[in-house]
């Protein structure tokens, strides 16, 4: 009997899958949410994108330079939101800023904006900016954090402002001084636009963790 039971190799394949199983289904299901969160972070590329070209096209960096205050891209904003559709929107933010150029890697802000919205994208909230916006074209001293890194590939020799005494406009806070050119008033424009998605699978129990997507894009005005 026991011998028959040794050469029996009925049944041997439901048992084998029965060990398989589980992670067969993991891997499925990681798959899964693995793809789309890779999807995630393509839509929220596309939407960086137009963002950014959305106010590169409309708002002209004069106009929001000599009156910041009443600059608002609160409808930009919400259209970049509906291309993160069908995910949901109360996990993202969109923020747009205007960059002015003072050295090969630095630019000072002038402006930024940013807001969050509900799941559907119908009521919209200001949000807090990650970066900090000076108070020019008022005259008065600008602070050291308005002045921000930007990457060297976006700059040409062109749009970099110079002093007359040869100094790093970045530097030069404070107005007043002729032989400076105070950081902000001088020097080519960008926009830049960022969107964080906090992305959670949908599957809580594999291996994925909630993941922040972020994008940043930079572009040149198209208005003056």
């Amino acid at each position: 009997m026991l011998k028959r039971l040794a050469q029996d190799t009925s049944g041997v394949a439901i048992v084998e899958f029965a060990f398989t199983l589980p992670v067969l289904l993991l891997l499925y299901m990681g798959g899964c949410c693995l793809s789309d969160m890779i999807a995630c972070n393509r839509k929220v590329t596309v939407a960086t994108r137009s963002l950014v070209d959305l106010v590169s096209r409309t708002m002209s960096p004069t106009v929001v330079y000599n009156d910041p205050t009443t600059a608002n891209a609160k409808s930009y904003l919400s259209a970049s939101a509906v291309v993160l559709s069908p995910y949901k929107l109360d996990v993202a933010t969109e923020q747009i800023s205007l960059l002015r150029v003072c050295d090969a890697s630095h630019a000072y802000v002038v402006w930024t904006q940013a807001q969050t919205q509900n799941a559907d994208g119908s009521t919209v909230a200001n949000a807090t900016p990650d970066q900090v916006e000076g108070t020019l074209p008022t005259s008065e001293a600008q602070s050291a954090n308005t002045v921000v890194s930007i990457p060297t590939n976006m700059i040409t020799s062109t749009m970099i402002p110079t002093s007359p005494d040869g100094s790093n406009v970045c530097g030069n806070l404070a107005p007043g001084n002729s032989n400076k050119t105070q950081v902000g008033t001088a020097g080519g424009w960008l926009y830049r636009g960022k969107i964080t998605y906090n992305f959670t699978p949908v599957i809580s129990f594999i291996p994925l963790q909630n993941t922040t997507l972020a994008k940043t894009i930079y572009m040149v005005p198209r208005l003056y």
